[in-house]
């Protein structure tokens, strides 16, 4: 009996840990067309303003719409560790009110002059890694 309780355990755990393996993979995105180097360390410090506008131009064409799922995107900006954090939702408006259930996000990390250090978006629906 103490043979099978052990298989079941150690089957138990090969099962946790596929599912582990086999969860999203978080992606970077990365090259000059995606997050760009492209301003000198000494150029003037951007502010929360300017670090969202930047952040909308490094996101993909018709990425806050209007289309017919996403009216549009909020930008949810924070300055830590000298670099702007900018998070990026998708919303469609409905009854009034911004919905962002089953749209996508992003997250992009800037540094105080606005190069972009990360861009992380979110798991796309249906992904398999």
């Amino acid at each position: 009996m103490a043979y099978v309780g052990r298989l079941i355990v150690a089957a138990l755990f090969a099962t946790a840990a596929s599912c582990v393996v086999g969860g999203p993979v978080e992606v970077y995105l990365d090259g000059p067309e995606h997050c760009p180097h492209d301003r000198p360390a000494a150029a003037a410090r951007i502010t929360q303003a300017q670090a969202i506008a930047r952040t909308a131009e490094l996101l993909p064409e018709g990425y806050c719409g209007p289309t017919l799922f996403v009216t549009g995107c909020d930008f949810d900006a924070e300055n830590e560790y000298d670099s702007w954090r900018i998070y990026v939702r998708q919303y469609q408006v409905r009854n009034g009110t911004r919905d962002h259930g089953g749209l996508l996000h992003t997250y992009l990390v800037l540094d105080a002059v606005g190069n972009c250090l990360a861009h992380i978006p979110g798991t796309l629906l249906g992904a398999t890694h």
